[in-house]
């Protein structure tokens, strides 16, 4: 909606009422659970940029410091920080579109992808991962605001696997490394190759994990098993019983 304002200039004894076109509402900032980091723990986040507006993502609802910026074709966008990168303290980033540049050796594509790692109070490090594409149009929003994962969302994106424990979906992919590895089973086996076939589909869909194993047939307690193999093997806690994937 656009509302007019109207500038009264005064040359001599004439009046003259200009009337002047104000955007009445800036694009609200869209927010996205943490849980949607992308790499190694989702798929990545699709953020749009328009033609001379910058369009930021905010990471002080999460409380994370920025630590590291690397976008892979800085030939159509680039980024700036609320305070300079070094000094530790970044929180939030601004995208802007530029006119296309030239870089020797450089490949170039529409849509490129951003990654920004990020540490918490406590010292844990995240990767997210975005797909940046060119706004068209009218802007759809101002930006990105990453908020905590809620309740719900925990509870879909994790299994109960003991007393107040939960085992994630990089618990369970670390598990089965570790069973691999320990020759718990043959990489072979076809429960190597549903437990893969959960993981692709839990990184890939808003499902509950429960809902894909139902989905790729698979035994919810293999999955309890390997998730406690991963939060031990992260831990360095040594086991006290054997395991067997059956």
């Amino acid at each position: 909606m656009v509302f007019n304002k109207y500038l009264v200039i005064i040359f001599g004894l004439a009046t003259v009422y200009c009337s002047i076109p104000v955007q009445a509402q800036q694009p609200a900032m869209l927010t996205v659970s943490s849980s949607a980091k992308g790499g190694t723990t989702g798929s990545a986040i699709n953020i749009k940029v328009w033609s001379g507006r910058a369009t930021a993502i905010d990471f002080t609802g999460v409380n994370e410091l920025i630590t590291q910026i690397f976008l892979a074709d800085p030939s159509r966008f680039t980024y700036a920080t609320d305070t300079p990168l070094e000094k530790g303290q970044a929180m939030t980033v601004f995208l802007r579109r530029i006119q296309p540049l030239k870089f020797p050796n450089l490949t170039t594509t529409t849509v490129t992808n951003l990654f920004i790692e990020t540490v918490t109070s406590d010292g844990v490090s995240h990767l997210y991962t975005f797909n940046l594409q060119p706004g068209e149009n009218s802007p759809q929003y101002s930006g990105i605001s990453i908020i905590p994962i809620s309740e719900l969302e925990i509870s879909k994106r994790s299994l109960e696997v003991g007393s107040f424990r939960k085992a994630t979906i990089d618990d369970i992919e670390r598990g089965l490394v570790f069973a691999m590895r320990q020759s718990y089973t043959p990489s072979s086996d076809t429960v190597v190759a549903k437990v893969r076939e959960f993981l692709a589909l839990s990184r890939n869909t808003d499902k509950s994990l429960v809902e894909i194993a139902q989905d790729v047939r698979l035994s919810l307690s293999v999955l309890n098993e390997l998730g406690l193999l991963g939060i031990r093997d992260k831990l360095k806690t040594p086991l006290t019983t054997q395991i067997k994937l059956r």
